[in-house]
């Protein structure tokens, strides 16, 4: 009886050291693997930041395996070189963060220190500080569509008049809402900024320059209420992410309500013609449906509208200081779309930061506490101080 029953013992560790390894290496891969559709897209961007604590993961579960197949050479030593492989692969984005950090603080100024990431701050996430007040004001679009900003002040908001950050959030022009990466509105509230979060109207319901349109009241809507808000209107810069930074550089460099003193657009789309001919491989969000959905047909079809929503017609001397970071391995707006902008805006003479982070894909600063969500807080606070000089008193 006790040589039949030997066996199966013997399958209950392999077993488990099996459903250990598996997520850990399918993990893994997904920090060299590229996304092909929406969903893994999000697993990418979550593996690739976090990377690190993968790495961690990797090794554990290695020591665990190599305990549990004692008895299974063969099996124990494929196992704990897939691990080590996948830990090792999985330490490849940390690996360049170094060389980014520096760059970044290299272009910002010799009194800006090299960025850290923090393995602690990973493990603890990053939700912001929590000593920020936020409320949501309602206002309308030109359409009488509701729109909302949601405005964030830090405790000593109301002492004096402070700069501002508009935010623009992304989402492919056709989702969104002004929550979006709230930890870093709260972090910049925190650092003595008033924080608008403004909202839009989305595609396909409601087409360019519809959006652009809302986010001019947005800065209207600030502007008027700059005495109750306690805000400085001398000292504005504006924010985007994605499809919201190519609205943040076209409100940026086009006359509106208020002056603008910087632009921060993060992994934005820059000419959309180029964009929707020249798709990233693969192409997880349909880039040419998306943009057809915005813009109301193809370049051939609207040439000016793609002309007019391009950021890349409004580059000329004169414009305000412009921050850009975007993923090196970006499948929805290509880095050499950024890489376009920042030469074009140096041949125009503008103040450029170009900050490539050779690891990330699109939207890796939505994993607040991640390599890139680090290293795009701690670039964006050194660049909108040096812009908006004496935001911060901490």
């Amino acid at each position: 009886m006790k040589a039949l029953e030997l066996p199966r013992q013997n399958r209950i560790p392999r077993a488990a050291a099996l459903l250990l390894a598996a997520p850990a290496l399918l993990l893994s891969a997904f920090v060299v693997v590229p996304p092909w559709t929406m969903g893994t897209l999000v697993v990418v961007v979550a593996a690739t930041e976090l990377s690190p604590l993968l790495a961690a993961l990797d090794v554990l579960i290695l020591l665990v395996v190599s305990r549990l197949l004692r008895a299974h050479r063969r099996l124990r030593l494929a196992l704990c070189l897939l691990l080590a492989l996948a830990a090792c692969v999985s330490l490849w984005p940390v690996a360049r963060f170094s060389a980014a950090a520096r760059s970044a603080a290299a272009q910002l100024g010799a009194e800006v220190p090299v960025p850290r990431f923090s393995p602690l701050a990973a493990v603890r996430g990053g939700a912001g500080p929590t000593d920020v007040a936020e409320r949501i004001v309602a206002y309308r679009a030109a359409d009488g569509s509701p729109l909302s900003a949601r405005i964030y002040a830090g405790p000593d908001a109301g002492a004096r008049a402070r700069p501002a950050v508009v935010v623009i959030y992304g989402g492919a022009w056709r989702s969104g809402e002004p929550t979006q990466a709230a930890n870093v509105s709260r972090l910049l509230a925190s650092r003595g900024y008033v924080v608008a979060a403004v909202d839009y109207r989305h595609a396909p319901r409601s087409r360019f320059p519809s959006q652009l349109d809302d986010i001019r009241a947005g800065m209207a809507l600030l502007r008027d209420s700059a005495g109750a808000w306690r805000v400085d209107t001398a000292r504005v810069a504006l924010l985007g992410r994605s499809s919201g930074g190519e609205l943040a550089e076209l409100a940026g460099w086009t006359p509106g309500p208020l002056r603008v003193r910087a632009v921060v657009a993060i992994y934005s789309p820059f000419d959309l013609a180029e964009g929707y001919r020249d798709l990233p491989r693969p192409d997880p969000i349909g880039v040419r449906d998306v943009l057809r959905a915005y813009l109301g047909g193809t370049p051939d079809e609207r040439p000016a509208t793609y002309r007019d929503a391009s950021p890349s017609r409004q580059v000329r001397p004169g414009l305000a200081p412009t921050l850009l970071v975007f993923g090196a391995r970006d499948h929805v707006v290509k880095a050499s779309f950024n890489r376009e902008a920042a030469a074009a805006l140096g041949r125009a003479g503008v103040p450029v930061v170009a900050v490539e982070l050779p690891w990330a894909e699109h939207g890796f600063d939505l994993v607040p506490a991640g390599l890139g969500g680090q290293l795009t807080a701690s670039v964006l606070v050194a660049f909108l101080e040096r812009q908006l000089a004496g935001a911060s008193q901490k």
